[in-house]
């Protein structure tokens, strides 16, 4: 059966543990925490105006807009990401509570995407809106390639031109520098079919961590020809981004993110070990030590968001957004928002920062699930594994599974994952996990993962 995202029920059932063993995570820990997500000058930032209801609509409006780097175009906070994009309804909707970034790619949804995104244009003034779409490859593609694809991206949006032209996903360091690409956008460009070119990253496809996202998003900025870039930056994961934020701002490039909430209920290693105790399969005492000491830090952590006015994880998601719209370098967030619901929730939150009690809230999931999370983007522990499993894409595509409800999506780019899977961890010992900075189990999450991926 499919297990979609945790309910706030289901987190409170799994998280209670019935231990009387003493937690050795102090309040002190969690305060301590608290004063690095909400210092360093992510809180009172200059917020905007709060949320505006539509005259007689009470829909709620984007409040808040930043200049996207060199480009010059005044962004909303918040933009529509095209992934799920089912329907022209949605965009139309998007585009009146005031969103003005759409990001897409000519793969999502085969092409679909980009379709229903030019049925809603028409409506629109198009010279409003910045539209991003996207072109995967390897190097050395011919530049007639290049254009031949771009130029049926601007049939499907219906529309004369793209804002921006990115590469898709940027798996290797050399694309950044492909001649065939640049060749084929400086004739689009000079053309007037494209405006600016950019590239997207969230993490290594192949097993060189020389090549992961902060290197690739580096090397793009020396280059010198990108004017955008759409990458992973969160409260969990801060190292890589805050370093890209910092070249981009010296090189004026316009930053766009994606996987900024890394809350999914980390509840993987119970499930995982459940399915291994049904199964009469070994379970290491490492990870039965590890799971037992995760439910003592639910314990703990219950008491100290009752004393504090925590109401759980729909507080810490909108929290983690917060985090990320608090960062003055950052320029909008794209979402792969897939019903008016999902819509709404985020707009409502454009133009807001961060504040103490939201700094609390994921002070304290940081220190009670932050090992859990297996960092995007990050592939340390690849280069260990001795089957070549891509540990990183694995854990991802689980993540938008479990933790954004794409379950179909999921399976199939699981299914067409070539090389390895990870089914050969079951006679591993582990090797990834023994070199991962942030103390993640990610040889249990990783053989979980494949269970869920493939509903074994």
């Amino acid at each position: 059966m499919f297990r979609g995202p945790l309910t706030e029920k289901r987190m409170k059932e799994k998280t209670e543990g019935n231990t009387n063993e003493t937690n050795n995570i102090s309040r002190r820990g969690f305060i301590g925490s608290v004063s690095a997500l909400v210092g360093g000058g992510v809180v009172g930032l200059q917020a905007q105006a709060g949320l505006e209801k539509e005259p007689g609509k009470g829909g709620t409006k984007i409040t808040g807009f930043r200049t996207l780097g060199r480009t010059g175009f005044n962004v909303s906070d918040i933009g529509l990401g095209g992934v799920e994009l089912t329907t022209p309804a949605l965009v139309k909707a998007s585009l009146d509570a005031g969103i003005n970034y759409i990001d897409t790619g000519e793969g999502y949804l085969g092409g679909q995407s980009e379709i229903n995104i030019g049925k809603a244009l028409k409506d629109y003034d198009r010279k409003k809106i910045f539209i991003t779409t996207k072109l995967f490859f390897r190097p050395g593609v011919a530049k007639a390639e290049i254009k031949s694809r771009a130029l049926k991206c601007l049939e499907r949006l219906q529309t004369d031109y793209v804002d921006c032209l990115m590469i898709h996903g940027t798996p290797q360091i050399e694309l950044v520098t492909d001649e065939g690409f640049h060749a084929a956008a400086k004739e689009l460009k000079a053309e007037g079919k494209v405006r600016h070119l950019g590239l997207s990253n969230h993490g290594s496809q192949y097993r060189d961590e020389d090549q992961n996202m902060e290197k690739i998003m580096i090397a793009a900025a020396r280059d010198g020809r990108f004017d955008v870039a759409l990458f992973t930056y969160n409260f969990l994961m801060r190292e890589m981004g805050e370093n890209i934020l910092k070249v981009f701002k010296e090189k004026n490039i316009g930053a766009t993110l994606m996987k900024v909430n890394p809350v999914l209920e980390h509840i993987e290693l119970d499930e995982y070990v459940n399915e291994q105790d049904k199964e009469g399969k070994a379970v290491r005492d490492s990870v039965r030590t590890r799971l037992a000491l995760y439910k003592k830090r639910a314990e703990m952590a219950d008491a100290f968001k009752k004393k504090h006015g925590l109401t759980g994880y729909p507080q810490v998601r909108d929290a983690a957004i917060k985090f990320v719209l608090s960062h003055p370098d950052v320029h909008t967030v794209t979402f792969s928002i897939k019903n008016f619901d999902q819509l709404e929730s985020y707009v409502a939150l454009s133009g807001k920062r961060l504040t103490a009690v939201d700094g609390k809230a994921l002070s304290i999931y940081e220190s009670e699930r932050g090992e859990f999370y297996c960092r995007h983007a990050c592939g340390k522990c690849e280069s260990f594994c001795p089957h070549g499993v891509p540990v990183n894409t694995i854990m991802r595509y689980n993540f938008y599974f479990k933790g954004q409800g794409r379950e179909k999506a999921a399976m199939e780019q699981y299914a067409g994952l070539e090389g390895k899977k990870a089914d050969v961890c079951k006679t591993c010992s582990g090797l990834c996990e023994n070199h991962c900075p942030y103390n993640v189990p990610v040889h249990a999450l990783l053989q979980h993962a494949h269970n869920t991926l493939t509903l074994a």
